[in-house]
């Protein structure tokens, strides 16, 4: 019987320079980071992206979990916790935007952050907001308006 064995190895794709602050704090810092790195808030298309932090809630990487159509992005928990553990992430933040402006949350919104939420704590790795990104900097967070 052959057994194949494969060897998981994490390699740097590249490293940017973005003036935020280092350490997430708030919702507001969550926004900022997110229309920072992914540019959000001109999406044409749904993006769904996750910012992973360390014990301390410092960023230590990013990631575009999911490119969608104009009103949806489909996100499957593998697909945001398998690049939660190559970051060796403590936590996540999830994101995404609203490319029809309005950052107040669907239906399918809330109940991917329950799916999400309880799939981090099988894991460990705990979900801390979702932030939905809107237009002129307007945005959602679960944190500040819990469902």
């Amino acid at each position: 019987m052959l057994i194949t064995f494969q060897k998981l190895a994490i390699v740097k794709e590249e490293r940017k320079q973005y003036f935020l602050e280092p350490f997430i704090q708030s919702p507001t810092d969550a926004a900022r980071a997110f229309q920072a790195i992914f540019e959000l808030q001109t999406a044409a298309e749904e993006m769904f992206c996750a910012l992973f932090l360390n014990t301390k809630n410092k960023i230590i990487g990013a990631a575009e979990v999911s490119h969608g159509t104009l009103n949806a992005s489909v996100v499957h928990p593998r697909e945001l916790f398998k690049r939660a553990l190559f970051h060796n992430a403590a936590a996540v933040i999830i994101g995404h935007n609203h490319p029809s402006g309005d950052p107040e949350p669907s239906r399918e919104d809330i109940e991917l952050l329950t799916k999400l939420k309880e799939a981090g704590e099988m894991l460990g790795i705990g979900i801390l907001d979702q932030i939905i990104i809107g237009e002129n900097g307007a945005f959602y967070s679960f944190l500040l308006h819990p469902k």
